[in-house]
């Protein structure tokens, strides 16, 4: 069977995609920042063997490092990148958290990179040789343009943080079109999580049966695109 790795596996979408994922048969490998405090996780591991939980926080270099000689050798047919920080203090003009818009970068941006370099050769040795990252319509420049600010509240760390990573990840995605690895960026949509809230549009599962859906297609075909979870392809 096919393997996946999943970052920010302990809740909310990442979560619910390793729950999806192992209930398919898929070898799951699920990746958390601190398993002892992952109980949801844990629960879902212990009845499903397909799920391997791995202790990982992008943000920390030798942690990524860790993991990778971990897995030395192990084919990863999607990378998942589901981790994600999204501050809440700081976002007016004059009141900006600078310290928390380092921290955003780091993880949303940096942290998924440096996962990216450091399980490469494991993608490429696999058959489907997908990396996916969850993205946001909250990134689109566009959308900012058209209002969106106003829906959405500034969020300055969490908004230029994926706009950043989307153009990364199309960059990433035109380097490794020659080897045949897709890599893809994804809205969720607006889903009811613990960041999303309870008024949210979608349930997890909706949304992570939808992206499923959206990335069983061919892999190439998806590279260098931003769509969501209902695949139709989102704004830059």
């Amino acid at each position: 069977m096919p393997t996946v790795l999943i970052t920010g596996a302990n809740r909310g979408l990442g979560l619910e995609f390793a729950r999806q994922y192992a209930a398919d048969g898929w070898e799951t490998i699920a990746s958390t920042r601190d398993i002892e405090r992952s109980k949801d996780l844990k629960q879902l591991a212990s009845k499903h063997p397909k799920i391997s939980v791995q202790e990982l926080d992008i943000a920390d270099e030798e942690s990524v490092e860790a993991l990778a000689d971990e897995l030395d050798g192990t084919r990863i047919d999607i990378l998942l990148h589901n981790s994600g920080i999204y501050p809440r203090g700081g976002q007016k003009v004059g009141e900006i958290d600078y310290d928390g818009w380092r921290v955003a970068i780091e993880t949303n941006l940096f942290g998924t990179m440096r996962l990216t370099e450091a399980l490469l050769e494991n993608v490429a040795g696999s058959e489907k040789k997908l990396i996916a990252a969850i993205s946001t319509s909250m990134s689109s420049l566009k959308g900012v343009q058209g209002g969106s600010v106003a829906m959405a509240g500034t969020s300055y760390q969490y908004r230029t943080s994926k706009t950043a990573l989307n153009m990364a990840f199309s960059i990433l995605a035109k380097e490794l079109e020659p080897r045949k690895i897709s890599v893809v960026m994804i809205d969720p949509g607006w889903v009811k999580t613990d960041m999303g809230g309870p008024h949210a549009q979608l349930t997890p599962e909706q949304s992570i049966s939808g992206i499923r859906k959206v990335m069983a297609g061919s892999p190439m075909e998806l590279s260098g695109k931003f769509v969501g979870y209902d695949g139709i392809a989102r704004p830059w």
